[in-house]
């Protein structure tokens, strides 16, 4: 259906006009358009100094409200 929505055809005029190799052409295209950004992986170093920061910083924060 939203094949059709996109090339601003009903779908019985889809179906009608396309066959199954150029549906599964469009139905490729479609699922590599929507997919979600690959996120960038970080080395084990990099999170391990970001780590070591954020217990850091948790440490000092926790130290400053006991008297």
């Amino acid at each position: 259906m939203s094949l059709a929505r996109e090339l601003g055809m009903t779908r019985r005029r889809l179906l009608a006009e396309i066959d199954s190799y150029e549906m599964s052409l469009w139905d490729g295209y479609f699922r590599e358009l929507n997919k979600p950004p690959e996120k960038k992986k970080q080395s084990p170093e990099v999170l391990a100094s970001q780590l070591k920061n954020v217990f850091a910083t948790r440490k000092a924060q926790k130290g400053k409200g006991k008297k």
